[in-house]
């Protein structure tokens, strides 16, 4: 894991990221993605989300230069009559970590989600799909 974890690193050009703000979750699972100001290593909480159960996203949000981001809002959308009812309570952990509370997704299929991330006056919206069953 660390291997790919490295490997990923040196062809995102995101090696101080190791050091100052870790993509690691623990528990040798997540998703790590990117754009190209911004790092964000996530894993739901818990690891398979389940049509109408509430859920919650564990984050680690980095500038590609390794340093902590901001996590301004979370949101989701599966097409346009299914988009989450409520935003997730986002709780910041320090040093770029957040878990986002209270994420419901109320029908099965490819919800895409949607991460708005500042650094200074970088401004970026990531987006990740999530699969619900």
């Amino acid at each position: 894991m660390r291997a790919r974890l490295l490997a990923f690193c040196l062809a995102t050009g995101a090696t101080p990221a190791l050091a100052d703000c870790p993509l690691d979750l623990g528990r040798g699972t997540g998703i790590v993605f990117f754009s190209e100001h911004f790092i964000i290593a996530l894993r739901p909480d818990p690891l398979r989300l389940e049509v109408g159960a509430a859920a919650a996203l564990i984050l680690n949000v980095c500038t590609k230069g390794g340093e902590p981001a901001e996590l301004i809002s979370i949101d989701a959308q599966l097409d346009e009559k299914h988009v989450i009812a409520e935003v997730p309570n986002i709780v910041a952990g320090g040093s770029g970590r957040y878990r986002a509370e209270g994420l419901t997704l109320t029908a099965p299929g490819s919800w895409e989600i949607g991460f708005n991330v500042r650094h200074g006056k970088d401004v970026e919206r990531l987006t990740h799909d999530l699969i619900v069953n």
